[in-house]
């Protein structure tokens, strides 16, 4: 340890120089996690939604009139209802669910999900079955919630779901369920929520493999009262969506690599200034006794102490945060982590290399 923080004793003695590539470092790392994290939940959203496409789901794009409040008449719903009974639907309501009773399932935020074929769609999902029935996330665990109610229906909550589960929606995208509750509600409850909560019901239905006389009927009678939807392909928008995202998070990507790629070489450059002014107290080191392992240690604590351990902190940081988010991939930060972690050992055993063939000292003498 003693040679390790004679490692950071170097860097500490250029500390603005030190400073300023670790900073470099830290902000291309940052935004390098953030991609990779719209990279991974889409890739798992693409796979999570495998079935949907091969089913030819059709989802919709909802447009809202300014100043207007809709009113879809109980036809439209009871329509909805029928594609749902008939397993050719389902549907969800993500956010607005009990946003005028504070205290609905414990405040804890929910997800409500009408329609039996969803445990076929997704078996990966382990919720309860059958409905009606509702399942607390991972991390609520330790919550006394024994049963929610909507629109006077009590629903038992029967289980607790595996750590990192998550609902792979074309609306929602990756959701995460660790900090909700998830409610299967009966079908015939739909018409009975809260208009906020079933209009965000008839937004979020999925049709799966409907006729155009379904879509053009569910779509007509949205329009005729007020809510206007815009109806999407799953296996063809899905797709393209998804080329779109990827190559716009890959000119990202590409573009930090590049950025670090050229600060690791400014900092190695810098670093064989560094290592030649020390070039006197190696020597006298090893004239005292230092071994090749004691050099080699000092070293890495210095190449540490500018590329590794500031980083490090601060993406295990974000991971954190990313967890209490419930951003959808939280383990991009650690992916960023791992990968910092082989960049360093490269250019410590290079730097190292370097040092002890032209000192000959040791394995390279």
């Amino acid at each position: 340890m003693h040679e390790v923080w004679g490692g950071f004793g170097m860097a500490l003695r250029r500390w603005p120089t030190a400073i300023v590539f670790a900073g470099m470092i830290a902000v291309a790392t940052t935004v390098l996690s953030f991609a990779l994290v719209d990279v991974l939940a889409q890739v798992a959203v693409l796979r999570g939604a495998k079935e949907l496409r091969e089913r030819h789901a059709v989802v919709f794009a909802p447009y809202y009139p300014y100043g207007m409040e809709s009113s879809v008449d109980d036809h439209t719903v009871k329509f909805l209802m029928d594609l749902i009974d008939r397993q050719e639907a389902y549907t969800a309501v993500v956010y607005n669910m009990g946003l005028d009773d504070p205290n609905f399932a414990g405040g804890h935020p929910t997800l409500v999900l009408f329609g039996d074929i969803i445990s076929k769609l997704f078996p990966d999902l382990k919720i309860c079955d059958p409905a009606p029935c509702a399942a607390r996330g991972a991390k609520l665990a330790g919550q006394e919630i024994d049963s929610v109610i909507i629109a006077g229906e009590r629903i038992p909550v029967v289980n607790t779901l595996p750590p990192g589960t998550t609902f792979f929606d074309p609306g929602v995208a990756g959701l995460p369920l660790d900090n909700r509750i998830v409610i299967r509600a009966p079908t015939k409850l739909l018409p009975l929520l809260h208009p906020i909560e079933r209009e965000e019901a008839l937004v979020r239905a999925v049709l799966l493999g409907p006729s155009e006389e379904d879509v053009d009927a569910y779509v007509s009678g949205c329009a005729e009262g007020g809510l206007f939807l815009v109806p999407q392909d799953v296996a063809v928008d899905q797709p393209q969506k998804f080329r779109q995202i990827m190559m716009t998070s890959a000119m990202y990507i590409i573009g930090m690599l590049g950025f670090l790629a050229l600060v690791f070489a400014a900092f190695m450059s810098s670093a064989r200034v560094r290592f030649l002014e020390e070039r006197r107290a190696f020597r006298i080191r090893q004239m005292y006794g230092a071994t090749p392992l004691h050099i080699m240690l000092r070293i890495g604590g210095f190449l540490a102490a500018v590329l590794l351990v500031p980083q490090e902190i601060l993406l295990f940081l974000m991971w954190m945060f990313f967890q209490v988010a419930g951003v959808p991939a939280p383990e991009a930060a650690l992916w960023v982590m791992l990968a910092l972690v082989f960049v360093f050992i490269f250019l410590w055993i290079s730097s190292v290399r370097e040092v002890l063939s032209r000192e000959e000292i040791g394995w390279w003498a």
